[in-house]
């Protein structure tokens, strides 16, 4: 009787122990890109029906919200150019977290509107090339979110990461040649952004750009085509592992958002476009994670 009331006791502190250790624990996902990453939904626009989960902790760069309120870690909030503005922040933490309600969620995120992989968002890693203002601060905001993370008592683990961008190197001021090599471009910000953190298995998942053709944007293909290239499956010589392209163009633009100051805006996605975005990337993420 002693040794199963030993046996009981014993299997009781382990699982305490376990949990103890679980709750430890931040599952982190990163944010980055250009304008629909930093994100264009309008904030009045969201349905009363979605609620925000405020467990969900979240990290911006000092870049965004106007300059207000980032470098520290607090409740899941928008975090764009400015307060009325939201990206995919907001569905992409309450989704996860109303999947995984035990587990610890944390975002950390930096874009910049109009910024391009050739040069703002390079990792200097190539002969030649100069590490891009972007991606320092990507990984300036990155490693600064870790640190505070450890210095609460918390276990960081990097999760994943989602990436919107690539409407910049499709622009006619880029030039054709640098919307042919985006593939290249992008096959080495992944790779580098998983050495730089020290995460060589990092989920990378990114959405289709630029649904709507625009004469300005003369790269738009070749830079469409690219990303179908780099992703895993793909069969083309950048594919790369946990790279995982989502299909985006069916998602409502800022065109046909309600009472904005840019009906005419076929580049942007709309508030409910912004909403399924993080909504899509969270089961990407999820489907991939599975019960890990």
């Amino acid at each position: 009787m002693k040794g199963l009331f030993l046996l009981i006791f014993m299997s009781c502190i382990f699982c305490l122990s376990a949990q103890v250790g679980r709750a430890r624990i931040v599952d982190v996902f990163l944010i980055g890109g250009q304008s629909n990453a930093t994100g264009q939904g309008y904030v009045r626009n969201i349905p009363r029906s979605f609620e925000v989960d405020t467990t969900v902790m979240f990290y911006y760069s000092r870049y965004l919200n106007g300059g207000k309120g980032g470098e520290r870690w607090r409740l899941l909030c928008q975090a764009s150019e400015s307060d009325d503005k939201f990206g995919v922040e907001l569905s992409l933490g309450t989704c996860l977290h109303n999947e995984y309600p035990d587990r610890n969620i944390a975002l950390i995120k930096h874009a910049l509107s109009g910024s391009n992989l050739y040069e703002q968002w390079n990792p200097g890693n190539r002969k030649g090339e100069t590490r891009g203002e972007e991606y320092a601060k990507f990984i300036e905001t990155v490693k600064s979110g870790l640190a505070q993370l450890r210095e609460k008592g918390y276990t960081p683990v990097l999760r994943a990461m989602v990436w919107q961008q690539g409407e910049a190197d499709a622009r006619d001021i880029a030039g054709m040649e640098r919307s042919r090599l985006y593939g290249i471009n992008l096959n080495n910000f992944i790779q580098q952004v998983r050495l730089d953190l020290g995460a060589e298995d990092l989920l990378f998942v990114y959405g289709s750009v630029m649904p709507m053709a625009a004469s300005r944007f003369t790269g738009r293909d070749l830079v469409r085509n690219a990303q179908k290239e780099v992703a895993e499956g793909s069969g083309s010589s950048l594919s790369l592992p946990s790279a995982i392209w989502i299909n985006a163009d069916d998602l409502q633009m800022r065109c046909s958002d309600y009472m904005i100051p840019m009906p005419e805006d076929d580049v942007h996605l709309g508030t409910y476009g912004v909403l399924e975005l993080g909504r899509r990337f969270s089961q990407v993420i999820i489907r991939k994670w599975g019960d890990k």
